[in-house]
C-alpha cells in the first residue's frame, strides 16, 4: 500500500512540475530525408528546415525575408542579432515541438557516424557570424565552417546559438550556407541545397543568389526550382524563388524577377 501511495505522490508531483519552455529564438533545424518518406531517393540528402526563419524571436505573422540588426554598445560590428541558430531533428523527445521528427532525424552518433558541417559559401562585406558559447569562434570569410556535430558531441546537445554582427544596420547583408557530411571516408549523407539568411532589408524579388542584383545567376536558380511543388515555410519558399508564396514556382515568380532585372 505504501508503495502505491508513494507512486501516486510521485506522479502528482511530476505532473505539477512546469514544462521546460522551448528556446524563443529562431533555429534552422538540420535533418535528412526532406520528404519524410523512407525508401525515396532523398533519404540520404541533408536539408535545413526553415520553419522558424525570420520570426525575429516571436510568433509574428510571416511578413518579411530578413532579420533587422539592432544597434549594440560595441564599437566594432555594432549592429547585431542573436538568431537564427542551428538545431537538429531527433527521435527521442516526442514532446519537443520543433525538433522531434523520427523520419527526418540523422542516424547514429554525431562526430562519430557523421560530421554535419555548416559551410559558408557566400558572405556580404562587413558581416560575420559568432559562436559566443563554448567553444567560441568567429566566421568571417567564405570557406569557413561550423562543425555542428563536434559541438553536439562535445555538449551533448544539438542546440547552437549564433550571433550575426555587421558594421551597419541599414544595408543589405547576407550569409549563405550549405550543410554537408565532412566525416573522412564517409558517404552517409549527401549535401544540402544552399540556404541564405538575409539581414536589414528584404532583397528585390528575384534576387535568389542574394547580392542586391537580379541577373543571370538568379535566373539559373529560378530554373532549378521551376514548377517545384510544395513550396512552404519549411523550405523558405524555395529560397524565395516562390516570390508570391502561392506554393509553386511559376510564371508569376518569373514576372516578378523580370520586373527587377539588372542590366
Amino acid at each position: 500500500m505504501r508503495l502505491i501511495v508513494v507512486s501516486i505522490c510521485m506522479i502528482i508531483v511530476a505532473s505539477s512540475l512546469p514544462i521546460q519552455a522551448e528556446c524563443p529564438l529562431d533555429h534552422l533545424i538540420i535533418g535528412c530525408n526532406p520528404d519524410g518518406i523512407e525508401g525515396t531517393p532523398d533519404d540520404k540528402t541533408l536539408f535545413v528546415d526553415s520553419s522558424q526563419k525570420y520570426r525575429d524571436s516571436s510568433e509574428t505573422p510571416y511578413a518579411h525575408w530578413f532579420y533587422p540588426l539592432q544597434k549594440s554598445i560595441f564599437t566594432s560590428y555594432a549592429h547585431r542579432i542573436g538568431e537564427p541558430g542551428f538545431d537538429a531533428f531527433q527521435a527521442v523527445n516526442s514532446s519537443a515541438r520543433h525538433t522531434y521528427d523520427p523520419n527526418r532525424s540523422l542516424a547514429g552518433d554525431p562526430d562519430l557516424d557523421y560530421r554535419v558541417t555548416v559551410e559558408v559559401i557566400a558572405l556580404s562585406p562587413g558581416l560575420r557570424a559568432v559562436h559566443k558559447d563554448y567553444p567560441q569562434f568567429t566566421i568571417d570569410a567564405v570557406g569557413q565552417a561550423i562543425d555542428h556535430s563536434a559541438i553536439h558531441s562535445l555538449r551533448g546537445d544539438s542546440h547552437v546559438h549564433i550571433s550575426y554582427q555587421a558594421t551597419d544596420g541599414e544595408n543589405l547583408h547576407w550569409i549563405t550556407f550549405r550543410v554537408f557530411d565532412s566525416l573522412e571516408d564517409g558517404d552517409r549523407y549527401e549535401p544540402s541545397e544552399p540556404f541564405t539568411i538575409v539581414f536589414n532589408t528584404e532583397p528585390p524579388a528575384g534576387d535568389l543568389v542574394v547580392d542586391g542584383l537580379v541577373n543571370i545567376a538568379d535566373l539559373a536558380e529560378l530554373s532549378h526550382y521551376w514548377l517545384a511543388p510544395e513550396s512552404s515555410r519549411r523550405n523558405d519558399f524555395y529560397e524565395r524563388a516562390d516570390a508570391n508564396r502561392d506554393g509553386c514556382v511559376n510564371l508569376h515568380d518569373f514576372a516578378r524577377m523580370a520586373a527587377n532585372w539588372s542590366d
